[in-house]
């Protein structure tokens, strides 16, 4: 549904990007608003898909792809929307969706060995449940690399910034399709759960506003069935770097830089993951921190049923 915006001044459009609820609604129906860049992930290994109800569910429990290289095992299933969301130069752009999770083998406080691959030396480190298994919503514009996600387990739920590197968005100089596209490098990534709110069952409605004021300052929050838990300003910027506080999962490498009048369209997102790899996640331009986990410890049990339903986005302002 879109609703026309009343006057010049207040513009506003709501778009019900996908609910589900087309009769016989297929897989066809679905390929029409999603498509998966990344492959299917756990649906080639067994996992399973359905839209019984009126809503979207992906069970794969437990996980059974492993990946020891740069991001790819923290996809285990992702759907990218077919269609961007233009963010205005002075307003807001608002993502929403209702999720639930379920999230069997999670061992809180577990921890990972693995091993530093350019010294040999031994690697350990301590999970957030979020970390281990999540049903996520994410926001995303490849251009600059800057994500905004939601976390989702059966009893918490995690908000997560990040600005994706280069080498994984492809958002070099001279890309025809980012014209604005800057390097993003050890300086300029970085990934940080923000942090965990126990949750009851659900379903949850989880909120994504992007808000830009003119001038091209920047900010995000995160709303939680209609709370708002987090709102983060200076989006480039790493948490730490802002001395704000965080979970500690992860320290950023570099100063970041302010991005927020870079962005111009925001991208819909939505899957399963997991992510307990040590940043940067084997990035070539810091091969002293590059670290190899064996699959025995990146798949222990753990796995995630998601459901999403009634995609709604919400455009505020105008330019």
């Amino acid at each position: 549904m879109v609703v026309a915006p009343t006057t010049a001044v207040a513009a506003k459009t709501t778009v019900t990007y996908d609910d589900f609820n087309a009769p016989g609604f297929s897989t066809a129906d679905y390929a029409a608003k999603w498509s998966n860049p990344y492959g299917p992930g756990e649906l080639a290994a067994g996992a399973t898909q359905s839209f019984a109800g009126g809503r979207e569910t992906v069970a794969a429990a437990p996980f059974r792809t492993a990946y020891d290289f740069s991001v790819f095992d923290h996809l285990k299933y992702m759907a990218l929307a077919n269609t961007s969301f233009t963010v205005p130069r002075a307003g807001s752009v608002t993502f929403a969706s209702t999720m639930t999770a379920q999230t069997p083998g999670i061992v809180p406080g577990k921890t990972i060995t693995g091993t530093y691959t350019q010294s040999g030396a031994p690697y350990s480190a301590t999970l957030l449940d979020s970390q281990q298994a999540g049903v996520v919503m994410n926001v995303v514009d490849f251009c600059t690399g800057q994500l905004f996600d939601w976390f989702l387990t059966e009893d918490k739920a995690a908000p997560l910034i990040e600005r994706l590197p280069s080498n994984v968005t492809g958002n070099y100089p001279n890309n025809p399709n980012c014209p604005k596209g800057t390097y993003v490098g050890r300086d300029e990534m970085y990934t940080q759960f923000i942090k965990e709110i126990p949750v009851g069952p659900g379903p949850h409605r989880m909120e994504i506003t992007f808000s830009r004021q003119p001038g091209g300052n920047a900010s995000v929050e995160y709303v939680l069935d209609g709370k708002p838990v987090a709102k983060i300003k200076n989006i480039g910027i790493p948490l730490d770097k802002q001395g704000e506080s965080y979970t500690g999962t992860y320290p950023s490498l570099g100063p970041g830089e302010l991005i927020g009048d870079q962005i111009d369209n925001l991208s819909l997102a939505h899957g399963l993951f997991s992510v307990l790899d040590a940043f940067p996640f084997q990035h070539p331009d810091a091969p002293e921190l590059s670290v190899s986990i064996d699959p025995s410890q990146r798949i222990f049990g753990q796995g995630a049923i998601g459901t999403w339903d009634d995609f709604v986005v919400t455009t505020k302002g105008n330019g």
